[in-house]
């Protein structure tokens, strides 16, 4: 073990850099670090305490070859998805897509350009049960938990994996806000207790998965609010949802007849919260000749309206639907502005004096 400046043979002379010498399951290994003596110290002294500890970079690679991504999506699911996450579900539907293509490759072969190609192919597959092409949404979420699932793999493994870098897929908006005719016309062709779901959904922009999860020690109904725990929202954090005077009303109405249940919407076949209401959701939109829209809409309204009619303010926003980012808030100003800019354009005042006699008459 030393550190040394190596001789160049032809010249004579020393060469800039400093180099370690060291021994490594009786191989000698030799490595240029640094102009800097003393980094060069540091670094062997690095080097020798990773090989007491079973991390020295040699050990890295050898464990690289040993993990296939097909594995460790197993792992991933039962160690990982499962006990953290409320939309492991998700995750297993998306890695049925991911397995196919990456399943073989070990992590440590993994690249940026496989993102690529994954994505091409992809965007180019019909989507499951319909007859459109894959929606460059839901490609990006699958790449996305590729990337977060090399990250964790890392973590956990010490590996040192390639970065996975990739631009996102671009996404057609899908947001549709429901006008207030057709706000009526869904509160009023619906039956219990779906009707009382998107209500909810309308008066507090609550997810659906937390609405139909929804249990009676949330609902503080002397002081109007429900309280979101952390083991129960999206992004782990408590959160506080007031209560305006016309969920107040059904809530009451709610605990009137709730019979003891845990749930605020039971399903009296199981005794336990609705899992899926898409069915009912699907045929009420079907009848009424609502199209483009989804369940999740329902919140976009909420916090569109919010802004757009009432008045509200981006803190106040973010904090009642529980966004991390305020970023994710800031969307809806957009909303905003088309109504701002329908304002303005009601009115014009033309430089041209003609044109002002044109508009005055």
């Amino acid at each position: 073990m030393s550190v040394y400046k190596k001789k160049n043979p032809k010249t004579g002379k020393l060469s800039k850099k400093w180099w370690i010498d060291y021994r490594f399951n009786g191989r000698r290994i030799r490595e240029p670090i640094s102009t800097s003596k003393r980094e060069a110290e540091k670094v062997l002294h690095q080097r020798l305490h990773s090989i007491n500890e079973n991390k020295h970079p040699i050990l890295r690679k050898r464990k690289n070859k040993k993990i296939k991504f097909v594995d460790f999506s197993e792992k991933h699911i039962k160690e990982h998805a499962k006990p953290t996450k409320k939309s492991y579900k998700c995750d297993m539907s998306r890695l049925r897509n991911l397995i196919p293509y990456f399943g073989d490759l070990y992590l440590h072969e993994i690249e940026s350009y496989h993102i690529v190609e994954y994505r091409k192919q992809r965007l180019q597959e019909k989507a499951a049960n319909r007859k459109n092409l894959t929606n460059p949404g839901t490609v990006n979420r699958e790449v996305g938990l590729l990337r977060s699932m090399i990250n964790l793999a890392s973590e956990w493994f010490d590996l040192e994996l390639k970065p996975i870098k990739y631009e996102m897929a671009k996404e057609e908006p899908k947001e549709r806000i429901l006008t207030e005719q057709e706000i009526r016309r869904l509160i009023e062709n619906s039956e219990a207790p779906l009707r009382h779901i998107i209500l909810v959904a309308l008066n507090t922009g609550m997810r659906k998965r937390e609405i139909l999860n929804l249990e009676w020690d949330q609902v503080n109904l002397e002081e109007g609010f429900i309280r979101i725990e952390a083991e129960r929202s999206k992004n782990r954090k408590i959160r506080v949802i007031p209560l305006n005077n016309s969920m107040k009303e059904v809530f009451y109405k709610l605990h009137y007849v709730r019979n003891g249940s845990q749930y605020v919407f039971e399903n009296p076949k199981t005794g336990k919260s609705f899992v899926c209401i898409n069915r009912r959701w699907r045929s009420l939109l079907k009848d009424l000749g609502i199209k483009g829209f989804r369940f999740h809409d329902l919140r976009h309204t909420f916090a569109t309206y919010a802004l757009l009619k009432k008045g509200g303010d981006l803190v106040s926003l973010q904090a009642t639907l529980g966004h991390a980012d305020i970023s994710t808030t800031a969307r809806y100003t957009k909303a905003l502005l088309e109504g701002q800019r329908k304002l303005v354009n009601s009115f014009e005042v033309p430089e041209s004096e003609s044109n002002i006699i044109e508009l005055a008459g």
